[in-house]
C-alpha cells in the first residue's frame, strides 16, 4: 500500500519542525556561530549580546512562516512568492545576527555592534579606565564601561560568562595599570 502525502502536509510537518527546535537552535547556534567565525588563537571567550538571541528568534519565525504559508495556501504561485521573501528576510536576520560578537583574549578586546559595519579591536593597552556599574539585585546584569583612547566607549554585561572570567580581566587590567572604578547605577 503506497501513502501519498500533500505538499501542504509536507510543509506543515516541516514548520512544525522548526517549531520544535528552533529553541533548541536559538540556544546553542548564537555562541556557535560567533566561535566559529570569530575565536581565534589567544581568546579567551567570544561571547554574543542578549538581543542577537532575538534576531535569531526573528530569523527563526521568518523561517516557520515560509514553510506554513506554503502549507496554508496550497502552494500558490503567490504564496510561493511570499514564501520566498520570508526566506530572504530570515537569511537576512541570520546574517546580522551572525556579524554580531564580542572577543576577550589576552591581546585584545574585539567587538562588533550589531547593525555596524566595522570591527573595533583594541589591545588592553589603549583602554583609558574601566567603570564598574553594580545592579540591585532582579534588575539585571552588573556593566562594564570600558573607555579607550579613541573616545570609543564599550558596555560589557556581566553575565555568568563575563563572572567566571573576572579574575583573567582584573589581572590583565592590573598588568596594564587600570584600576576598575566602582560606581552605582541607582
Amino acid at each position: 500500500m503506497q501513502r501519498s502525502y500533500e505538499s501542504r502536509h509536507i510543509f506543515m510537518v516541516i514548520a512544525i519542525g522548526i517549531l520544535l527546535l528552533s529553541p533548541i537552535f536559538i540556544m546553542v547556534l548564537p555562541l556557535f556561530v560567533a566561535n566559529t567565525l570569530y575565536f581565534t588563537a589567544g581568546n579567551w571567550y567570544v561571547l554574543v549580546s542578549g538581543a542577537i538571541y532575538i534576531v535569531y528568534s526573528i530569523g527563526f519565525l521568518f523561517l516557520i512562516l515560509s514553510a506554513m504559508i506554503l502549507s496554508l495556501l496550497d502552494s500558490s504561485k503567490v504564496s510561493i512568492y511570499i514564501s520566498i521573501a520570508c526566506l530572504i528576510l530570515s537569511g537576512f536576520f541570520f546574517l546580522i545576527a551572525s556579524k554580531n560578537y564580542i572577543s576577550l583574549g589576552d591581546d585584545s578586546i574585539s567587538y562588533r555592534e550589531m547593525f555596524s559595519k566595522e570591527n573595533h579591536s583594541y589591545s588592553w593597552d589603549e583602554i583609558e579606565r574601566v567603570v564598574y556599574y553594580e545592579v540591585p539585585r532582579g534588575g539585571g546584569f552588573p556593566q562594564y564601561e570600558f573607555y579607550f583612547d579613541d573616545g570609543e566607549k564599550f558596555v560589557l554585561a556581566e553575565n555568568g560568562i563575563v563572572e567566571r572570567l573576572r579574575i583573567v580581566i582584573y589581572n590583565r587590567l592590573n598588568q596594564v595599570d587600570i584600576e576598575i572604578e566602582n560606581a552605582n547605577n541607582n
